[in-house]
């Protein structure tokens, strides 16, 4: 893999990045890895296939170079929207809502992240490696809430795997009909669901739930 993303290596263009990234994205999502060659993404690039080996190795190198690229946005996403909030419970309202803009606007890299969740072993480990950061940013929040008496004490680890779940499931029900995100109402049910559960008040008590009450 890699060591400089796409942001390091094509520097010019619309938001910092050349349309490689963008293209590579978007062919390796509908075509998957094995059905797409380097000559015709450097075709739709509109560049010689000699000059994508320049910065990758191979096919292999490239694909998942577009991973880390789409991963290191997402992470800057998340990480800006916990520093734009003070509490803990709005810096969870804040990654919902910004983890919900990154699904929709790069849906490609989204179905190339779930695809490699349900890959070989080994691609899923390299994904898992490369998401750490991400959840990283979503289990501290969790964790500072804790702390400071503002959640309920739950186990981190999960909460932070239940919220992320929870997005993607939701988000994905409206990309894989090819909708449109209801951002709000998927944003609204989630923070509900996530902070406050779906059972009575009066019965909460006899429930052990991941999030609980946070």
């Amino acid at each position: 893999m890699t060591d400089a993303p796409f942001s390091g290596v094509f520097k010019a263009g619309k938001d910092g990045r050349q349309p490689t990234f963008k293209t590579a994205a978007g062919i390796f999502a509908r075509k998957g890895y094995h059905g797409t060659t380097v000559d015709e993404i450097a075709q739709a690039v509109g560049v010689a296939k000699g000059t994508i080996y320049y910065h990758f190795k191979n096919k292999e190198d490239l694909y998942f170079a577009v991973i880390q690229e789409g991963i290191n946005i997402f992470g800057k996403q998340l990480r800006d929207a916990a520093a734009a909030a003070d509490s803990p419970h709005d810096k969870i309202r804040n990654l919902v809502d910004s983890h919900l803009d990154f699904y929709e606007k790069e849906q490609d890299l989204v179905f190339l992240f779930l695809k490699e969740l349900t890959g070989s072993e080994l691609r899923r480990k390299i994904l898992a490696g490369m998401l750490a950061e991400c959840l990283a940013v979503v289990r501290e929040a969790i964790t500072a809430g804790i702390k400071d008496g503002s959640f309920r004490s739950v186990n981190p680890e999960l909460a932070t795997s239940s919220l992320f779940g929870m997005i993607t499931i939701a988000a994905f029900h409206y990309l894989a009909f090819t909708r449109p995100i209801a951002r709000a109402a998927v944003k609204s049910a989630v923070e509900e669901i996530f902070t406050r559960g779906i059972l009575p008040a009066k019965e909460k008590g006899d429930c052990c739930c991941v999030a609980g009450n946070l």
